[in-house]
């Protein structure tokens, strides 16, 4: 099996890069190892996520060309309790990223990377944190043993009230943060954002320093006192309230003549529970009816179906597929090939034999996964809209956050009849 390998073109404040010789892409690869702290012990929960890149490297001006992604990406995984994780079915050979989940967002920030027996030590500073320590995948390579040290960021969490003492639910405000060193220097950033239902914020910071968090909502600035946050720190519950009772603004009457006839808010709430529920359409070539439904889950989109007394769809030929798409759009789609309920994975969830199939074959889940509860999970079918490829993720998979519809399928579906009578024979 050929290895990793590395060509260090500059190991500083400024940028850590790793050579990848270009070839087609074809083969997949397997990323597992640890996620430890910088004592050595295990960090379970940690969200780890690979970015695979089909742009070249361009050794001279020490970057990736980061335009074109590998589509779909290589499903994230959190470390277990063991600080074990595994990242499968990664295309090579590729330029990567390895991250921690959400990027600036992560609670975690990263220390060091050792791989295949170097030792790669991170400059702190938001580049890596953000875009990732890039990486050469060469064909068929397994990267083993990998060792991610990681430690806890600093952040500040805290809460804005308003002048009666109420949080300031979902609050759209404008936030800066001031840091100011004990040696002198220091800086300031922020911007809009929208605070949580609770009218939480959290913010984190890369250095200890002097802290100065002010908030700013309809004209009214709140500012906490300054704050020293020591290294590895992480303060809870600021509190910051408005001094001012935040009044409703008026509408002036000339503006309020234009919106009189506009739809009120129980029928714009009508018109988006029938989108939500969807309409039927009918299939010309078979005379079956499908509706696009709006859902969270795959478990909901199941439960939909039978209350329609429907079931997921049941692709059985490319002309099916390709009228689908051209109807509902081209979009993320359940449909109803629930691997793990049925015997032998031979037929659709509604009974209809495994004519006709899609799958996108550098992105299917191993059957012989070496986590036995993950393998024990149910496994859901995905219609990638854009590419037309399916794809299988369990209920923990990244494409149940991107997948929010499903298309439902009837067979008997009868517009405009009138209800059967009970008494009539």
């Amino acid at each position: 099996m050929s290895r990793l390998r590395f060509t260090l073109f500059n190991v500083s404040i400024v940028s850590l890069v790793v050579l990848l010789t270009a070839a087609p892409y074809c083969a997949a690869a397997t990323f597992s190892g640890k996620v430890v702290d910088v004592e050595g012990n295990p960090v379970p929960d940690v969200m780890v996520t690979i970015v695979s890149y089909q742009g070249k490297f361009i050794p001279d001006r020490l970057m990736i060309n980061m335009n074109e992604h590998v589509f779909p990406p290589p499903e994230p995984t959190k470390s277990n309790a063991n600080g074990e994780f595994s990242i499968d079915n990664i295309v090579s050979p590729t330029v990567n990223a390895l991250k921690l989940f959400n990027g600036f967002q992560s609670d975690y920030e990263l220390i060091s990377i050792e791989m295949q027996g170097i030792s790669f030590y991170l400059p702190r500073h938001g580049r890596i944190l953000h875009e990732g320590f890039p990486f050469g995948i060469e064909e068929e390579s397994d990267i083993k043993d990998v060792k991610i040290t990681v430690r806890l960021r600093m952040k500040i969490s805290g809460q804005v009230l308003d002048a009666d003492g109420a949080p300031l639910s979902n609050a759209r405000v404008n936030m800066r943060v001031k840091r100011r060193r004990k040696s002198g220097g220091g800086g300031s950033g922020g911007g809009t954002r929208t605070l949580d239902v609770d009218g939480k914020f959290t913010s984190y910071v890369n250095y200890p320093a002097y802290i100065t968090v002010s908030v700013t909502y309809q004209g009214q600035t709140v500012e906490s006192k300054e704050i020293w946050l020591e290294q590895g720190q992480r303060l809870e519950g600021l509190t910051l309230k408005l001094k001012e009772k935040i009044e409703e603004p008026k509408i002036p009457e000339e503006v309020r003549q234009q919106i009189q006839g506009q739809p009120d808010f129980e029928r714009r709430q009508a018109f988006h529970e029938r989108r939500r529920k969807g309409v039927w359409a009918i299939n010309p070539a078979n005379r079956h009816a499908y509706k696009r439904i709006e859902c969270q889950t795959p478990e909901e989109a199941i439960e939909r179906a039978k209350e329609e007394g429907a079931h997921l769809v049941s692709i059985n030929d490319a002309a099916e597929q390709e009228w689908l798409l051209h109807v509902f759009g081209t979009e993320n789609f359940w449909i109803g090939f629930t691997d793990g309920i049925k015997k032998n994975d031979k037929e659709w969830d509604d009974g209809d034999p495994l004519t006709y199939t899609n799958w996108d074959d550098n992105n299917l889940i191993s059957v012989n996964d070496k986590d036995t509860k993950k393998n024990e999970q149910t496994k859901y079918t995905v219609l990638i809209g854009v590419t037309g490829k399916w794809q299988r993720t369990r209920s923990d998979g990244h494409l149940v956050n991107i997948t929010e519809k499903a298309i439902l399928e009837k067979v008997d579906l009868m517009i405009g009849a009138p209800e059967p009578d009970e008494n009539s024979e």
